[in-house]
């Protein structure tokens, strides 16, 4: 049966491939695998009969005539309403693997109140996915592993008995019939192949036919019906029981569709259970974890490490200009650099994520840089006695060029990672074709993190060379401000010399002037 969905799917995806031009530009190839283990990338757990997959593999990036995304929706599409199975469609992820995007752990005590929990979770989701309430969700599933569907064979001991049958004879005559025995081998040259008999195909595939199976006692001959002896259930096998932090737990997981961002669709899942978590039963959780988990984690971790880096390029700043003003000065700039990196990621609209964080970090470094060559011209300028005002023009004129081959040379740099330009300088000599093509898949994944940095370096650019000089003219004129009050309110009052009517003079002493010769 699973071969026969693998090939109803397959039949599907080659179809599309056959009728649509772009979709068939876009194929190199399309397997299909039947029974594969648990971890279908990398051949990993044993193999399960009842999973398959099919896999199409694309040409390279710069031959595709659309978009893989615009591919995906389409194979997604065109797998619409195969009943009886769990279906994913998704593409290879880049960078280290992070999870579905919607992720629903329910934990509590009593599993089968977990089973129905995660049941009405999973039966909203779809409801809403396929109403439009949240847009975006697809290939919503679970990983409850219940068993897969048998029968069992009770025998009744005491009629068996009666009939000089043992269990051992009925067990192996049903085993016989439905799974075959290993009768003899067969030798070909160097090669052994086993020789199994069993019952015909047409004469195993229904309960009633091995219900009427006759056991054959072979000590006295005697032959009996199956049903005079057992009964036949249909039962479930054994599944298995997940448990996280020793806690029984059964996962709800989603996709987001192309185009969509993991977030937006995660809110609008919360959005959506928010009152049947509120109503849960007392001992039960309903916790959001996977890859937006995986996130906050690493934020948490970045952020850390981001004011642990402004912490120590502050203590280091404030050793080296003797001063608290200046390093703050080039702290704020660093601060207003993110607004470039808004701008940047809205003008192009990336989301914000883990690679744009990190450009972040890296922007740091570079506007501390640029800020320090300016401010430390201007502090060397007044060392030599020039003018607040002049030291600030001349510093500005003359760093003015080291600023901008900084944050040009760091844009043009980073241009062929975020836009994924490739050009051939091997077939550029030999053959004077360059093969310039423009976009990548890598480009997925650096990208947000050089739109991050060159958003916000010329942005930062522009508060290098404008807003820091402001800022240092107007923090040293308030700190010369607070300098003079503060001398003011400090010093020595003189008392005014009086007078006296027998001319003896009370205050201080003021010398006579000496007269002019």
């Amino acid at each position: 049966r699973s071969n026969e969905v693998a090939d109803d799917v397959f039949n599907r995806v080659q179809g599309l491939v056959d009728g649509d031009q772009a979709t068939a530009s876009n194929t190199k190839n399309v397997a299909t695998s039947v029974g594969i283990g648990g971890d279908a990338a990398f051949g990993g757990g044993s193999s399960s009969a009842e999973r398959s997959s099919v896999t199409l593999n694309m040409v390279d990036y710069d031959e595709r005539a659309e978009p893989s995304s615009v591919t995906l929706r389409r194979i997604r599409e065109s797998l619409a309403g195969l009943p009886g199975i769990d279906l994913t469609v998704e593409q290879d992820e880049n960078g280290p693997p992070t999870g579905a995007a919607v992720n629903i752990e329910v934990t509590g005590r009593e599993f089968e109140q977990i089973q129905e929990i995660a049941a009405q979770i999973e039966t909203q989701l779809k409801d809403a996915a396929e109403a439009g309430r949240v847009e975006g969700l697809v290939d919503i599933r679970n990983n409850l592993n219940s068993g897969r569907p048998e029968y069992r064979v009770q025998i009744d001991r005491e009629r068996a008995a009666s009939f000089g049958m043992s269990t051992q004879d009925v067990a192996l005559a049903v085993r016989r019939a439905v799974n075959g025995e290993e009768a003899s081998q067969w030798r070909d040259g160097k090669d052994e192949y086993d020789i199994t008999v069993r019952l015909r195909e047409e004469d195993r595939q229904t309960l009633r036919q091995v219900e009427s199976l006759i056991v054959t006692n072979f000590d006295n001959g005697r032959k009996v019906p199956l049903t005079a002896m057992a009964t036949i259930e249909p039962a479930s096998g054994l599944g298995s029981v997940t448990r996280l932090d020793q806690e029984r737990v059964v996962t709800v997981l989603g996709e987001s569709a192309p185009g969509f961002n993991d977030n937006e669709v995660l809110a609008g899942v919360q959005a959506e259970l928010g009152p049947l978590v509120a109503d849960l039963p007392s001992g039960y959780a309903v916790s959001y974890t996977g890859a937006q988990e995986e996130q906050n984690e690493s934020f948490s971790f970045l952020t850390t490490a981001l004011l642990m880096g402004l912490a120590l390029i502050t203590i280091i700043l404030i050793a080296q200009f003797n001063s608290v003003s200046n390093p703050l000065i080039i702290m704020i700039a660093v601060g207003l650099s993110l607004i470039g990196v808004m701008l940047g990621l809205i003008l192009t609209r990336t989301p914000f994520g883990l690679m744009t964080f990190i450009g972040v970090i890296s922007l740091a470094g570079i506007v501390v840089n640029n800020a320090i060559v300016l401010v430390d011209y201007i502090e060397q300028l007044r060392a030599r006695g020039g003018d607040k005002q002049d030291a600030i023009i001349e510093g500005g004129a003359t760093r003015l060029r080291p600023v901008l081959l900084t944050a040009f040379t760091t844009v043009i740099g980073l241009i062929p990672l975020t836009f994924g330009i490739n050009i051939d300088f091997v077939g550029l000599i030999t053959n004077l074709d360059p093969s310039f093509s423009f976009g990548s898949e890598n480009t997925q994944f650096w990208g947000p993190m050089g739109t991050a940095i060159i958003s916000g370096l010329t942005f930062a650019t522009f508060l290098t060379l404008v807003i820091v000089p402001v800022m240092y003219s107007t923090f040293d004129s308030i700190a010369m401000r607070v300098a003079a009050a503060r001398g003011a309110s400090t010093a020595p009052q003189s008392t005014p010399l009086e007078i006296d009517g027998d001319g003896s003079a009370d205050g201080e002493l003021v010398p006579a002037p000496v007269p002019a010769r």
